[in-house]
């Protein structure tokens, strides 16, 4: 398999920096439109002007003699402190607490900054330490980003932002940058983030891409060098595709209302996601990079190329285009690279009964006596199943495990009256000690386990059983629910999509 980055390279859709700079950034983006991306103040005013939601700042230093007259004590616990014309991230300080009685800040990494700390990075940023070419520069304070809390799981501290390129009114490609513990708490990918292409249609997450780092020391040229990941890269392992962005239609309204008021017509929009005030825009970008097509599997020349030109009405038309055009691109790529099909949360699964050896001859005589129409036994069952990734180990409804034959074992778990539910874990494991090994004795019993199940935590017996998911066959372990009113007969947990991709978009949205 060719890495990421060489697959992009060699299509024929995918849009270099040449030819980004040529024919889409030198005859769209006026200098006078420019200059509005590169000056962060100028940005945020205009956009506040237009009712676009950005981050609150509480104070500007533009010069030597402001820093000496700061009121430190009056500065909020948490603020983030930016240079104005800094690039690709630098310079920017993020404190997430204030020391209690002092005049210290805490930042990400835990470390604190005092007083002399701040002055002397913001005579940094006046000097122009940060600056594009070393100019003179403006330092501001602005509020913190709090973290959205359904991706706050997957960044390590800092905040992710989710870039949307627009062209002609059109959000054309979009993806979620994940800070790191590599980049330090950056959503920058070239500091070690993490790049996870997102569908336009869906707003669903669909390939993560991270940059192989111990390739730079021994090949200097291949800096832009990634590979295909599945989890994140802390001790969590969280899978990454199928994350339904929140506010993901909003997301694509504010980044056409950017490029209307910028002037940009090839715009960057990064847009973060705050726990109490939604989408905010974080800068905007006249020079937008193109790292963002490895992400996506997907060029962006094509693209470019299918809505230049086309009469665009507003947001909602521009919306519609996107989605009818672009959504759901990358899923044939990513079965071809990953070598996985991909799931959607409900699916049909088959399922083997019992072996006849194991069921006693009795209860095949009471189950055909109840199913007159069957010449047979127990038989393969064909049912829906939902496919849920907040669980570890499969479940199976007590109907469907009746039905293939388990009815035996669940009777035999009955007659040991085992309470129906425990005050806590450690009780329940406790009582689970003392009566384990006779549960196991059972023979279609090959575990007993503590789960939680409506707010209840309760014993449950585990069987082992065969099913065919998507056409491939899994033999698996399966715990058997307490609860009779399951939505679906089964739910397929994380140990047994191993070989799979999920795909939310398939069946519903979770926002």
């Amino acid at each position: 398999m060719l890495p990421i980055v060489q697959m992009i390279k060699n299509s024929r859709q995918t849009l270099g920096l040449n030819h980004r700079n040529a024919v889409y950034i030198r005859p769209y983006n006026k200098s006078k439109f420019k200059r509005i991306a590169d000056d962060k103040l100028l940005c945020k005013k205009i956009l506040s002007r237009n009712n676009i939601p950005t981050s609150q700042i509480y104070k500007v230093i533009r010069n030597h003699d402001q820093l000496d007259s700061i009121k430190w004590e009056e500065l909020p616990k948490s603020f983030a402190l930016k240079p104005n014309i800094g690039t690709g991230g630098s310079g920017i300080i993020v404190v997430y607490g204030r020391v209690k009685n002092s005049l210290e800040w805490i930042r990400t990494d835990g470390s604190t900054l005092n007083v002399n700390a701040l002055k002397n990075h913001i005579s940094k940023i006046l000097d122009g330490q940060f600056s594009m070419g070393n100019r003179k520069d403006t330092a501001f304070i602005e509020e913190r980003v709090i973290n959205d809390p359904l991706l706050k799981k997957y960044s390590y501290k800092g905040v992710p932002d989710i870039r949307v390129i627009v062209f002609n009114r059109v959000p054309i490609m979009a993806e979620l940058r994940l800070p790191t513990a590599e980049s330090r708490g950056a959503a920058n990918l070239h500091a070690g983030g993490i790049g996870v292409g997102i569908d336009i249609a869906t707003g669903i997450t669909t390939v993560a891409i991270h940059r192989i780092s111990n390739l730079l020391t021994c090949f200097p040229g291949m800096s832009d060098m990634y590979e295909i990941i599945e989890n994140t890269l802390d001790e969590n392992q969280l899978p990454i595709s199928g994350i339904q962005i929140p506010h993901w239609r909003e997301i694509l309204e504010i980044a056409i209302k950017c490029q209307d008021v910028s002037g940009l017509k090839f715009l960057g929009a990064d847009i973060a996601l705050d726990r109490d005030k939604g989408p905010l825009v974080f800068e905007l970008n006249a020079r937008s990079g193109i790292a963002i097509q490895t992400a996506n599997l997907s060029g962006m020349r094509d693209r470019l190329e299918r809505i230049n030109g086309l009469k665009i009405k507003d947001a909602e038309h521009g919306i519609r285009i996107a989605k009818n055009l672009f959504g759901g691109e990358v899923e044939d790529e990513i079965k071809s690279i990953s070598g996985r099909n991909i799931l959607g949360l409900i699916e049909k699964a088959i399922f083997q009964p019992v072996p006849p050896t194991e069921v006693p001859v009795e209860e095949v005589k009471k189950h055909k006596k109840r199913n007159r129409k069957k010449r047979s036994g127990f038989t393969t069952i064909k049912t829906k199943v939902r496919i849920n990734t907040g669980i570890r180990t499969s479940k199976i409804s007590p109907i469907l495990a009746t039905r293939l034959g388990f009815r035996p074992a669940l009777d035999f778990f009955k007659n040991e009256e085992i309470p129906d539910s425990f005050q806590s874990r450690d009780d329940a494991r406790k009582y689970l000690e003392s009566v384990k090994e006779k549960l196991i004795g059972h023979t279609n019993i090959v575990d007993v386990v503590i789960t939680v199940e409506d707010d209840k935590i309760s014993i449950r017996p585990v069987i082992e059983i065969e099913i065919e998911l998507d056409e491939e066959n899994i033999k698996t372990q399966m715990i058997i629910s307490n609860r009779k009113d399951m939505p679906y007969s089964a739910e397929i947990g994380r140990n047994d999509l191993k070989n799979f991709l999920i795909d939310t978009s398939k069946t519903f949205s979770l926002h």
